[in-house]
């Protein structure tokens, strides 16, 4: 992202300029940003505690690194010790997380007899680079599922939801699918048209500017904008999912999960919470257990 308020204004002031003049050149410009996570955001205290709890948990994980299409992919895993194994099971975290913030699934799936891998998504944690659309994303855990797979399900958070439909649909422009029976989506958007609807307004690019930032993902995803919903997504792939989604929620709206639930139909449970917003959600026990029985049904 550019470096100052003072600078990023006039450089989107600059990039609305531009969309008149030179277009797809802005269009480019404009998905780069988008693509873009912040490096370094200062945690809150909450994350903070989090990372100090489940720091010698991540230090006992067997340490994995692979090659995605786009750059180098971290990942940890941990073994069960139960008698009945269950398979494998991924934890996909979200925009400008990393895999720590879904530690607190590791141990009770282990206990239910899963193997558990945990990624960093590119441009997060220890995995390289520096940019993250869904395509980056589903690249990633793909390779990772090369290297570690099979998952007999996943578990995300968040955008990591986004990335994880477009994996197991494996369409335009990834063209190979990771199979898994089982989704876990817990604060997923549904809407890619309706994520860059926000990012424009909060970046206040012009609705010039919007539309060739979606004219580039709809060049480089090879399909509709509208098209490219979570609920479309897994449709195709013939998953079953659980969506957990708290009513509170200020960055993804309950409304989105509810829209995954229609698309779904009988193969969505949509399974609502209260008071836990966007963020806390994926730690509460309460939710981790509902996850694991699902996975374990």
């Amino acid at each position: 992202m550019m470096s100052s308020p003072i600078v990023q204004k006039a450089g989107i002031a600059a990039l609305n300029a531009a969309a008149w003049i030179a277009p797809g050149l802005a269009g480019r410009a404009s998905y780069e940003i988008f693509c873009t996570p912040p490096r370094g955001t200062p945690a809150d205290d909450a994350e903070r505690k989090l990372a100090e709890k489940l720091t010698p948990l991540f230090d006992t994980a067997e340490q994995l690194t692979v090659r995605s299409p786009d750059t180098t992919v971290a990942a940890y895993r941990w073994r069960t010790q139960a008698a009945e194994r269950r398979g494998q099971i991924l934890l996909i975290h979200g925009w400008t997380a990393q895999a720590m913030v879904m530690g607190l699934f590791v141990k009770p799936l282990q206990s239910a007899g899963f193997d558990v891998v945990a990624v960093d998504l590119p441009g997060h944690g220890r995995s390289g680079g520096n940019r993250l659309s869904m395509v980056i994303g589903a690249n990633a855990i793909l390779a990772l599922n090369e290297h570690a797979g099979p998952f007999a399900g996943i578990v995300t958070h968040s955008f990591g939801g986004l990335v994880a439909a477009l994996a197991v649909e494996g369409g335009s422009p990834i063209h190979r699918q990771l199979p898994t029976e089982r989704l876990v989506l817990i604060a997923a958007p549904n809407s890619l048209r309706i994520a860059t609807k926000q990012f424009a307004h909060a970046l206040g690019f012009s609705a010039r500017l919007h539309q060739q930032l979606e004219s580039e993902i709809e060049l480089r995803a090879r399909r509709p904008i509208e098209t490219i919903t979570a609920g479309n997504l897994i449709k195709n792939s013939g998953a079953n999912c659980l969506l957990i989604h708290d009513r509170d929620d200020e960055d993804v709206p309950f409304t989105e999960g509810e829209a995954i639930a229609q698309s779904l139909g009988a193969r969505a449970a949509l399974e609502p919470t209260t008071g836990l917003g966007h963020r806390r959600i994926v730690v509460m026990p309460h939710v981790i257990r509902r996850a694991v029985r699902f996975l374990s049904e």
